[in-house]
Parts: structure tokens; sequence; C-alpha cells
């Protein structure tokens, strides 16, 4: 379980072009394509410990990101892959069927967990819209999340109108469970690559990018998503490498959408995909 896990994280991460993000082809000015294989490995033992039953969601997600800061990484590199991957390990580790395993997961989060993740998110330097209530920027956040005594998934509904991933855990991952199926199909038809960034293309179309959106606004987050659409019906994908050359040039990157794909990989891995 822990192996599709960091295997999700790392296909998801070299498979190019995958516009506006790091991938085998290129590095952004600050963080580079090791800087992300660092961090896709250190987080291993975290998933096997997920797998286990060893700790609860929210101090693994930290105990994630604490991971891969022990190789001196600094910036955000997998804390949304981290956020969706880590529920998925637990569930995989126990004996029913993932979505329902998965279920039961999030449902049993706790205003623990709320802390955690908190916590990891400051630590990974991450970025969300902000908000009004238990806001990531609120000063007192810690205060106000043990008055309150919200869960994780609270937290999670609460942001689920403008944050990719919250949605993902507010819907028990519908989204991600739906991907998984279109990437095992273009896998099989187009092969690994062309397979993981043609549903990156699809998913960035379908739906702007939270992260997008919280740098750069709404209106350039759509009109990403417009120039997704039409990418794909360019079937040689050049159309790709030209957007990914324009968002780099913008320091645009949709970094929630390629979480997504990594965890999506992980639920078609664990689910039987193979090459």
């Amino acid at each position: 379980m822990a192996q599709c896990a960091l295997l999700a994280m790392l296909f998801e991460l070299s498979s190019s072009p995958k516009p506006g993000n790091v991938d085998r082809g290129h590095d952004f000015s600050d963080i580079g394509f090791n800087h992300f294989l660092t961090s896709a490995v250190s987080a291993y033992p975290i998933f096997r410990k997920a797998a286990e039953g060893g700790a609860g969601l929210g101090s693994l997600i930290l105990e994630g990101v604490a991971a891969w800061q022990t190789w001196n990484l600094s910036s955000n590199t997998h804390f949304g892959s981290l956020v969706l991957m880590v529920p998925l390990a637990v569930a995989a580790g126990r004996p029913a069927e993932l979505q329902e395993e998965l279920k039961s997961v999030l449902d049993g989060s706790s205003p623990e967990d709320a802390l955690a993740f908190y916590r990891a998110f400051s630590l990974a330097g991450a970025r969300v819209v902000d908000v009004e209530s238990f806001s990531l920027s609120d000063r007192n956040w810690e205060e106000r999340l043990q008055e309150e005594e919200k869960s994780l998934l609270d937290l999670m509904r609460l942001s689920a109108g403008h944050d990719l991933i919250a949605r993902e855990w507010s819907t028990y991952y519908q989204r991600s469970f739906s991907l998984s199926e279109r990437l095992s199909a273009l896998i099989e038809e187009k092969g690994l690559n062309d397979g993981v960034v043609r549903t990156y293309l699809e998913a960035l179309a379908e739906v702007p990018d939270s992260l997008v959106q919280a740098k750069f606004g709404m209106e350039a987050a759509c009109e990403v998503s417009r120039l997704a659409r039409k990418a794909l019906r360019d079937p040689t994908l050049r159309q790709a490498s030209l957007l990914d050359k324009d968002l780099l040039e913008r320091d645009i990157n949709p970094g929630s959408t390629a979480d997504l794909i990594a965890a999506s990989l992980f639920i078609a891995l664990l689910r039987g995909l193979r090459f």
C-alpha cells in the first residue's frame, strides 16, 4: 500500500508536459524536480504507518511535512497530496472496500486532527483562499479550534466551496474515484505518461484550480481551464507544451489539480492498475 502511494506521487511528478507544474522536463526557479522526489520518498514511512493504523490523520499529515523538512526542504512540495492520500492509506489498510472504509476514516476525524492539520499547514507554508471562519491565517486559530471542537472533516466542509482538496474530503473523494477510472482507461490507451497528462488536462479543464485561484483570483483560474480545454484538442500534446511554457513564464501552477491526480493514481494502483 505504501509502495502504491509512493509510486502515485512519483508517476504524477514525472509525467510531462503537465502545464504549470514541476516535472521531469523542468524546475521552478526556487524548487526543483529533485526536491519533489525527495519529499515523495520521505513520505513512504508515513504511508506505511497510515496503512498499519498507527496514528490519527492530522498527526500523520504533520509527520509527513516534518519528514521532508529533515532533508532541508522548506518550500511546499506535496502538502496537498499528503492531505488527500493519508486518509486513503489508512482506509487501504482496513479490511472492507476502499470507498466504504474511506468514508469511515473521514467521518472519524477529530478536533485533535484539526489542530495537527493547522500546524502542518503552517509548517508547510501552504496557501489557500482566505475565509472568515477558522481562517488558516488567524493568529488565534488554536484557541478557536479548541473552543469550537471542530473535527478536521468539519473544517474541510467549511472550505469545500473554494478549495479542491477540501471538496474531496467533503464528498468522500467522489471526483478522485471518478478520475481514477479515467486514468486507468487513458493509461491503457495512451501509455502511462500521456494518460496521466491527458487526465490532468481534463481535470484542469473541468474545474478551475483552487491554488491558482488563491494566488491570482478566479478569473485567472478560469482562463487556465479554458486554455487546458484548448490543449486537449491537440492529440500530439504540443499545445500542452506551449501552455506549460506560458504558465511557467507567468508563475502560474495548478498544483491542487496535480495533487488530485496523485490521489487518483493512488486509488487506481490500489485497485490493480499495472503497466
